[in-house]
């Protein structure tokens, strides 16, 4: 494969890497997506399909993960899927309203107001959002050390081929 080529990849790898942080980008599928063309242009190899089987499954792990995580915080302290459905709800409406600041402001805002409409307490809403900030905090923190093993990963797997 070009070199050229791999710094393409490499690239789209960068670019999935800042989307674990911002989530306007899937992340972890771009950096999956770079490693399947990777595989697909230079025609494979064990080396190279080795690579993408473990890139997966760490992609999968990492995104499973992070989303039980997101989700579990907010269980815990006895918030409703429906509450957490309207966060993300928020969070889109958030995202068109006000790019990406929107994200993170959507989704705070409409967990609140869901919390507060159920709960009719503002002190026992915002416990319920924190815990939600908190769980996506350990659920970014759980992507990005997917996302670094993936990186590292590949990076191995172009200095073998």
């Amino acid at each position: 494969m070009s070199p050229w080529l791999e710094i393409v990849i490499f690239a789209v790898m960068m670019v999935g890497f800042v989307g674990l942080v911002l989530p306007v980008l899937p992340g972890l599928l771009l950096m999956w997506a770079a490693t399947l063309v990777w595989v697909l242009l230079d025609g494979g190899g064990a080396i190279r399909w080795a690579t993408f089987a473990i890139v997966s499954v760490l992609a999968i792990a990492g995104t499973a993960a992070a989303t039980w995580m997101s989700g579990r915080n907010a269980s815990e302290v006895g918030a409703p899927w429906w509450v957490l459905a309207v966060g993300v709800v928020g969070m889109i409406v958030g995202f068109f309203t006000i790019p990406i600041l929107g994200l993170l402001v959507g989704g705070v805002g409409a967990i609140w107001v869901a919390e507060l409409v159920r709960l009719r307490s503002p002190r026992l809403a915002w416990d319920t959002t924190w815990a939600a900030i908190q769980g996506y905090g350990v659920g970014t923190t759980i992507q990005l050390a997917a996302g670094v093993a993936v990186l590292l990963v590949w990076l191995v797997a172009v200095w073998l081929t």
